[in-house]
């Protein structure tokens, strides 16, 4: 018996040792706040990888969401990122849908809005929740923050991000910001440069707004995040949880991406931050002609991001005007700044509009491809890329199309640009 019971205790043991070797991982981001803001930001921290603490303001989250079913309405194609996985974990969907999200949002029970979000956050083992933590004091120290809180845990965190809506953090904090703070702007009046900064966008009130990387650096200094440029967000407004839950998104992402690359804000890589939100199905550029399901989603929202093609816009709508036709003189100007030898081009080809046979020929030109392009597009014009009729290179070039294969051939949205949406040469 002696023999059995210590070959008992050896084997518990074996099983249980390793956990006391395992250290927990360093939190390098902290979250402040209780609502649909701060949960967003602390979710997709996590997600990028980023060991994260959500430190809720007492004990229930998202506490906008609990007194009672609420309905939501606004513009179509809006939902995107984490909104649009609690919608689709609401209506246990598998795959993001827009009729779909416009269903769950007409009656959103709080008893499924918790479990679907209880859900998201199973799947998180980079965050940690702690509730009914206050911050007591956030120390500056040489590359990183020190943050008390109210149980006399220390924490020395690469970020930490202010989400609550009184901002009372900031308080704490020694930092100069100043009055220059630049606004959000509505997506019609945005320049192509400016777009291709964009990290966000939504609606407030009748009008499509985006939010661009500076409005969300506007409100960080030395990994401390506020939302000092995005103030309209604070507001509990049930009505702006898809604008609040896009922002949250894109701040977290940012955060996480100072952290794990333990750099400055200056130093940040617009394109990599919009490949991470997009790998988190981000809908950064929320076009009211495109739906999420769309096969060729994400390359529209990369051809999008590069600024190709201007009006993107009718009166205070936000489209991608798919089937209108493209001109040789709308696209020149940009074709210089991406590829220089297309200068070349241009000068031996003069035109109105893009007919196949143009287009492919400069696609060949600027990619140095041979003709196997065109017969590429040909055998997969209805199988994989899903074009309309029949390919014919006498035929007009739309919108669409121009952008699928300029994704697919020549990806201009790999071409770096700084944070002010230039071009870098």
């Amino acid at each position: 018996m002696k023999q059995i019971s210590r070959i008992i205790f050896l084997l518990l043991f074996v099983i249980v040792q390793p956990c006391f070797g395992q250290k927990a991982k360093k939190p390098q981001v902290i979250v402040y706040g209780s609502d649909l803001l701060a949960f967003s930001v602390a979710v997709q921290s996590a997600k990028s990888s980023v060991p994260t603490i959500w430190l809720v303001e007492g004990e229930q989250l998202m506490p906008e969401f609990s007194s009672g079913q609420v309905q939501i309405e606004n513009m179509p194609h809006l939902d995107g990122g984490i909104w649009m996985e609690i919608l689709m974990e609401m209506a246990l969907a598998k795959t993001p849908d827009d009729s779909l999200a416009t269903v769950v949002k007409r009656e959103m029970n709080p008893r499924l809005f918790q479990n679907a979000v209880e859900k998201v956050l199973r799947k998180l083992p980079q965050l940690t929740i702690m509730r009914g933590e206050d911050i007591l004091s956030i120390k500056r120290r040489k590359r990183d923050w020190e943050v008390q809180v109210s149980s006399k845990h220390r924490y020395i965190v690469r970020c930490v991000v202010d989400a609550s809506g009184k901002q009372e953090l900031s308080n704490l904090v020694d930092i100069s910001w100043g009055n220059n703070i630049e606004p959000m702007q509505p997506l019609r009046t945005l320049s192509l440069t400016q777009v291709r900064t964009l990290v966000a966008a939504g609606q407030i009130g009748d009008t499509l707004y985006g939010a661009q990387l500076g409005n969300i650096l506007a409100g960080e200094r030395d990994g401390f995040f506020n939302f000092r440029s995005l103030e309209e967000l604070l507001h509990e407004d049930i009505k702006l949880s898809p604008f609040r839950t896009a922002v949250g998104q894109a701040v977290g992402a940012t955060a996480a991406y100072l952290a794990f690359f333990k750099t400055s804000a200056d130093k940040v890589d617009i394109r990599k931050l919009q490949t991470e939100l997009m790998t988190y199905n981000a809908r950064i550029l929320p076009y009211q002609d495109v739906a999420v399901n769309e096969v060729h989603f994400y390359a529209l929202q990369r051809f999008g991001l590069a600024g190709v093609l201007p009006n993107l816009h009718k009166d205070d709508d936000f489209r991608f005007q798919k089937d209108e036709r493209v001109s040789f003189d709308e696209v020149e100007p940009i074709f210089d700044r991406l590829y220089s030898r297309s200068q070349l081009w241009f000068l031996d080809n003069k035109g109105d509009d893009f007919q196949w046979k143009d287009f492919l020929s400069l696609i060949k030109f600027v990619g140095l491809r041979g003709d196997e392009i065109s017969k590429q597009i040909e055998k997969e014009w209805s199988a994989k890329l899903k074009f309309e009729g029949s390919f014919d290179e006498e035929a007009f070039v739309s919108r669409y199309q121009f952008a699928v294969i300029m994704d697919r051939y020549a990806n201009p949205y790999v071409k770096a640009v700084n944070q002010q949406g230039d071009f870098i040469n």
